[in-house]
């Protein structure tokens, strides 16, 4: 049988290792709260740097060729004399900001639409990716050539069409 002074001293050993555990469990289960800010710069500048007509194929005339403020919209002014005639121009875009930019679409609007006159873009596809500055290559050279079509048999009203030529990015 236990003398009643061990039973006492092991009495007191189970409290003293229950007041150990309570503290620890209040001092584990205390919130932690932490503040902080972070700032996050970038900047989104993808635009249109050159148009350069090429040359004329059979009577096509280049008449003029602007970027639009936005810098993402440019007009092209071509004079087309008879079926087969085309003018291609080439386009430079440049993405000088800090984000990736991809193409996620490329409309053309002509100011009087004609079937007899056609609209194509070669050297870039939806959903190509300008790097940011930086990031790799920032620059995406491509071709837009306004065509009147050679199988039309019969003379369009209006021969000089001009047309808006429109780019939409997006974040990459």
């Amino acid at each position: 049988m236990m003398d009643s002074k061990n039973k006492n001293i092991l009495i007191g050993g189970l409290l003293a290792i229950i007041l150990v555990m309570a503290v620890g469990y209040a001092a584990f289960a205390t919130q932690l709260q932490i503040n902080g800010t972070a700032t996050i710069t970038s900047n989104w500048d993808v635009h249109i740097t050159s148009i350069t007509p090429g040359t004329p194929v059979n009577g096509a005339v280049h008449n003029s060729a602007s970027v639009a403020p936005d810098g993402l919209s440019a007009t092209f002014n071509t004079s087309l004399v008879a079926p087969g005639d085309s003018l291609t121009y080439t386009v430079v875009v440049t993405n000088a900001g800090s984000l990736d930019a991809k193409l996620s679409g490329l409309t053309f609007t002509p100011a009087d639409p004609s079937h007899a006159i056609t609209y194509s873009y070669t050297g870039i596809l939806l959903n190509d990716v300008i790097d940011a500055v930086g990031g790799g290559t920032n620059t995406k050279t491509f071709t837009i050539t306004v065509t009147y079509d050679p199988s039309v048999t019969e003379q369009p009203a209006i021969l000089t069409n001009t047309v808006t030529m429109t780019l939409n990015f997006v974040q990459a």
